[in-house]
């Protein structure tokens, strides 16, 4: 089966989020952390690409600088909690096993996790802008990204009835004349 322009849209959004997970985030962490992105331009962060991203981002939201303990875990929970899902994501879509129940479960449970993690953090932001002096806009705009890839991902899974048919994988022999003859007597 030809993979849908929306299926190929989505396997490149799950690639993008696992880099963003497995490589941007863990490089942070490593190369800058916390307490270099405190120290800004004079800090160990301007000596590395991913660092000095971090710093421009201060400039959308410099709130970041002295991110309190709950805000950092929002992002590392992105690399813990999310990461193999966006691993996951691809290559069922790249093997074509995204209308498999087992996977659209899994997919409307990490959908709703993250719906309620972007949820919280983007309504925080909505509710602090002013005294964190984030811009609200561009803040919405980097991370409503991940609302948007799992918005797509249940339009793919459940709104789109030409190619969301469920599978099972297990193909079912017709019912026999005994069960159906069991089906009628049931149904009468």
């Amino acid at each position: 089966m030809r993979a849908s322009w929306l299926d190929r849209a989505l396997i490149l959004l799950f690639i993008f989020a696992a880099l963003v997970a497995y490589v941007y985030e863990p490089l942070f962490f490593l190369k800058c952390g916390w307490s270099g992105l405190a120290l800004g331009d004079a800090g160990i962060c301007s000596q590395s690409w991913v660092g000095r991203a971090w710093l421009d981002y201060l400039q959308v939201e410099p709130y970041y600088a002295k991110a309190p303990l709950w805000l950092q875990l929002v992002n590392e929970f992105d690399t813990l909690m999310f990461g193999w899902f966006y691993v996951l994501s691809a290559v069922v879509f790249i093997r074509g096993l995204q209308t498999r129940s087992w996977y659209r479960v899994l997919a409307v449970f990490m959908s709703g996790m993250m719906t309620y993690a972007m949820a919280f953090y983007l309504a925080w932001e909505a509710l602090s802008f002013r005294e964190t002096g984030a811009k609200l806009g561009a803040v919405i705009a980097y991370n409503g990204l991940w609302i948007f890839i799992f918005a797509l991902l249940l339009i793919r899974l459940y709104l789109d009835r030409a190619t969301a048919r469920p599978s099972t994988g297990v193909r079912r022999p017709p019912p026999s004349a005994a069960g159906k003859r069991h089906l009628s007597i049931l149904n009468s």
